[in-house]
Order: C-alpha cells, then structure tokens, then sequence
C-alpha cells in the first residue's frame, strides 16, 4: 500500500516476516578515541553538555578504511605481543574492494611469524597462512567479492593439538592443517601490522576495510567460541593485542571511521513481535545512556535496566511510535533518547556556531537518538477471480509468535448472513450491479486486537500491481463514488460494498480484488481501527445495517 503515512494507534498487519533494523550513528573525535554521542539508531548522544556524566568517553567502535593500495598505507598496532604464545587464535572483520588486485595481505608480522594473505594462483583462489615461516593454504575459502566477513584463524604448538589449527569464515569452517610448526612460539616484543606483507610490499597490499581485530592468546575449536569471538569487540580484555591497540597506528592514505552497523548488532537486540518491539542494550558498550533518564519518544515510556542491560519496549501503536508503508514494506519507528534532561534538539531550534565547516550547536535529533525499526514484508493475498480474494495465512516471527488467518469474503446481500462459497468463484457480477464484501481476521481470541481495511484495489490481473487498476479504499477511506460502509458486528471485521465494472483495457477480464489491513490495539480508545468508519468524510454514503 504505496504512500500511507500514520501517526500511532495504528498497526498494520499484513502478511509478513520481521525484519530488524537498528543502526547507531554517533559524533566522534578519532585520535583518542573519544566520543560525544550514543547511537541505536541510538543515534548519538543527547546532548554536549550531560548531567552526571562525562562528555568524553573512550570508544573502540572504529574502522580503518584503505581506500588505495600503496606500500604506505598500513596499520601497526602500538602495542607488542606481551608474551610467548605457544598457541594463538585472531579474529577480525573484513571487507575486500573487489577485483582490484590478485594479492590481498590481512596481516602480519615482521618476519612472517603470523600472517595470512589471499592470492589468486592462475586462476586459484588461495588463502595463505604462516606460522613461523611454515605455511599451509586452502583453496576457494573465501570469496574476496562477498562483502563483509568475520575471518578466525587458530593454531596450537602444544600439547595434544600440536601443529593443528583451522581457518573459519562467517562462523564456517572452511580450512584444517596439522602439522604446522609444531613446538614452536610466537616470540612476545612482535607488533601486528594490518593491510601489509611484511616486506611492505605494493604488489600485496590491501584496499577495503578492516575492523576489530583482536589477537588471543588461546586456541578454540568450536562453532560457539567462533561465534563469541564474532561478536564486535571494543578493547576485550582477554586479548594479548585488543583492537585498541591499533587506534593511533595508521600510516599512508588509511584513514579511520566510527562503525555503526556491526557494532549496533553485536551489542543490542530487537524482537519483533506481533503488537510491539523490544529492543535490550548492554550498558558496558554505551556508557552514554543513562537508564534512569531514558525514554521513548513519548517521555511517559521509560526502560528497565539492571547492572548488564537496558530493556524498552513499545507498542506498535504507542510511545509514539509511528507506521509506514511503501508497496512492499511496513515499518514502524520508535527512538530512545539517552538523556531526557538534555534531549535532542529540533534542527530549526540548533543555536550555536553554525558555518559550513564547523557547528557548535546542539546535537540535532537525527544525530542523537536511539532509532528502533521493525520492518515487516507486506504480502499481497492470494486472489481468485471476479471480485473474491482467498484467504491467506502469515506467520509473525519472534518471541511469542502466532498465526493469523486473514480472509475476505463476499456476501450475497446487505444482509451479509449469506456468504458465496469457494466453489462458487468467479461471480458472474453485471455492471452496476452491488458487491458485498467482508474483511475477517481470525486469532482464536487470544489477542486483543481489532482491525481496519488500509487499502483495497482492483486489477484485470492477479498482480496487485498491474498497470491498469482501480483504488476502492486509500488509508481506510473510500475513493469511489460507489463504496458504501456497513456495520459489522466484531471488531474483528470490516465490511463495504461498491458496484461492480469493467476495465476499459480488458473489458472481458476477471477482476480481482486485493485488500491490506491495520491491525490495532483493542484497548487503544482513539485508534484508527476503534474509529473505522467514521473517520472517513462518508458525506452521506454510510449505510447502517
């Protein structure tokens, strides 16, 4: 239902899987690391200036961008390797430019100690790893055009795994060796530089993205510890060299950018539920929030926290929180601001230094907020011919989810007691002649929701979204002469009628009907699908049965 905008109250519920969007976008100093907004879409931090809080806070959430392959451009970190390892496990994130060379370096060392490189041998797609100067490659392992990858790599020079390791991409494990230089240490006094070989080489340097890059002093084997390890980490304590240690060690044309996305997903989680969407925060990755000063939108809908997380919740259809639609999608948004004592301004009201280089102003809303998206794939319903829609069934996914059973039906009368069968599809229906209809949402009565029709069209075509069609209902209302609206006896259906007619295209065609529904809150007093109706300017069309 393409163009539909509505304030809260309403709830549309099409058929649908949840898809989830957070994003986190911040204003940030590089260098030291330093940070003056909270992000989720929270989206910054609230204000310049908090109460009880420092405005300077230590971050990690950062990316190094190569943007040109050159023998300068690299990182190092600052720090050594503090001890010998005698077994190692490293674990980054990135995403190669792809095509631009034959020879990709990740890391290294200075004398080949640890490293791994990717190198396209006629025609061979090769993943290299040293240890020690002994190496072993895997063949196709990963694909350097795929965007965005987690890559482990594990190895042991003790005990029983002596010599054993393996190389995993996005939680797979797609190499094993042994063998590998057994009994063997990385020395401790090492740095590890990113995007490099060893010998600085132009031929093998990296161009893309690098983020959080740690090295473990430990060897995992398992899927879980992958996983784990997968997870965006700051300055994890359990590292030897954490990826804080890279921060103030990039040299050439590397330059470094805050990271959002993978960060946001790490260390926040949203469920999308049939009537609401929760979103938990840890309180370790955003020291900016301050629980007892959070809220939605509507500063009546506080979060719950304790000493690890921050939990909200909000109805689709309250705190504020506002419904979308475009011809395939319906998204609803919420924010939560981190500090309702310093909230985030409107852009017209910013005061300050306001040039084109430099702003001293407040932080904006789009730059300080906590943005929380669920999105939900809109499904036209499956149509039969002449005037009559099937029903359909979608399932909402996530915690506590259930079924819906969304039918329109037609009827032979105003009455509406007499409904025509499955069988009895296609009607054979006269120009002019009055079509009763019907929209039903079953749920076993365990919700407490109710409905309204949202848009119903017509085509000579099963595709609702055939060239030639005609509008019946736009956003609950009607947009033909001919619709009238009938009382239904639950607040779980809908019911209308309108003269039937032909499509100039194809005037001998079956029409078909597609319809799309809200589904609100039964305890909303004020919401759309309460109101049904009598929102609509009926000027006179209404017919009460």
């Amino acid at each position: 239902s393409s163009g539909i905008n509505a304030e809260y109250g309403d709830i549309d519920h099409p058929s649908h899987q949840p898809i989830i969007n957070l994003s986190f976008h911040s204003i940030t100093f590089p260098m030291s690391a330093v940070k003056l907004s909270i992000i989720l879409c929270l989206l910054g931090r609230a204000s310049s200036f908090a109460v009880n809080r420092s405005t300077i806070e230590p971050d990690h959430n950062w990316k190094f961008q190569y943007p040109v392959k050159a023998s300068t451009a690299y990182v190092e970190s600052t720090t050594e390797i503090p001890i010998d390892l005698n077994q190692f496990t490293v674990s980054f994130w990135v995403s190669e430019v792809p095509g631009y060379s034959s020879y990709i370096a990740y890391f290294t060392t200075p004398s080949r100690e640890m490293q791994l490189y990717w190198y396209n041998y006629r025609g061979y797609n090769r993943l290299y790893l040293l240890v020690n100067g002994a190496s072993t490659y895997c063949t196709s392992c990963i694909n350097t055009s795929s965007g965005l990858k987690h890559v482990v790599v594990t190895w042991s020079g003790t005990a029983e795994a002596n010599g054993v390791g393996s190389i995993w991409v996005n939680g797979v494990k797609v190499h094993t060796f042994s063998s590998l230089s057994r009994s063997t240490v990385i020395k401790k006094g090492l740095r590890v530089k990113l995007g490099q070989m060893h010998d600085s080489s132009a031929t093998y340097s990296f161009k893309g993205e690098i983020m959080y890059f740690n090295l473990y002093p430990t060897y995992v084997t398992s899927v879980e510890e992958v996983a784990k390890l997968g997870k965006a980490a700051m300055s994890d304590p359990e590292a030897v060299v954490p990826w804080g240690a890279f921060i103030g060690g990039a040299h050439g044309d590397v330059v470094l950018y805050p990271e959002f996305e993978l960060y946001t997903e790490s260390f926040t989680t949203i469920v999308c539920h049939n009537n609401n969407m929760t979103v938990t925060i840890e309180r370790k990755a955003f020291p900016h929030l301050i629980p007892s000063r959070a809220s939605l939108k509507d500063p009546s809908c506080k979060v719950t926290w304790d000493d690890k997380l921050v939990n909200v919740t909000t109805n689709l259809d309250s705190c504020g929180t506002l419904v979308s639609y475009n011809s395939s999608v319906a998204t609803y948004s919420n924010y939560l601001v981190p500090d309702i004592l310093n909230p985030p301004t409107d852009p017209a009201d910013t005061e300050g230094t306001d040039h084109a280089v430099i702003n001293r102003g407040a932080i904006a809303l789009d730059e300080s907020r906590l943005f929380i998206t669920c999105k939900y794939d809109l499904v036209p319903h499956r149509s039969i011919a002449a005037y009559a829609v099937a029903s359909s069934r979608y399932n909402v996914e996530g915690k506590g989810a259930r079924d819906f059973s969304f039918e329109l039906k037609l009827y032979h009368d105003v009455s509406y007691k007499e409904v025509y069968l499955d069988k009895e599809y296609p009607l054979h229906a006269d120009s002019k002649e009055r079509i009763y209809a019907e929209a039903l949402l079953s749920s076993g009565g365990e919700d407490r929701i109710e409905i309204r029709i949202e848009k119903c069209v017509m085509t000579p075509d099963a595709d609702p979204n055939y060239s030639s069609q005609h509008n019946l209902l736009i956003e609950g209302c009607s947009v033909d002469d001919t619709v009238q609206y009938h009382d239904s006896t639950s607040g779980l259906s809908q019911r209308f009628s309108f003269e039937a007619f032909r499509f100039n295209e194809r005037p001998t065609a079956v029409v078909y009907m597609h319809c799309y529904i809200d589904v609100c809150s039964a305890d909303v007093e004020d919401s759309k699908c309460k109101q049904g109706w009598k929102l609509c300017d009926t000027e006179g069309e209404a017919e009460t049965n």
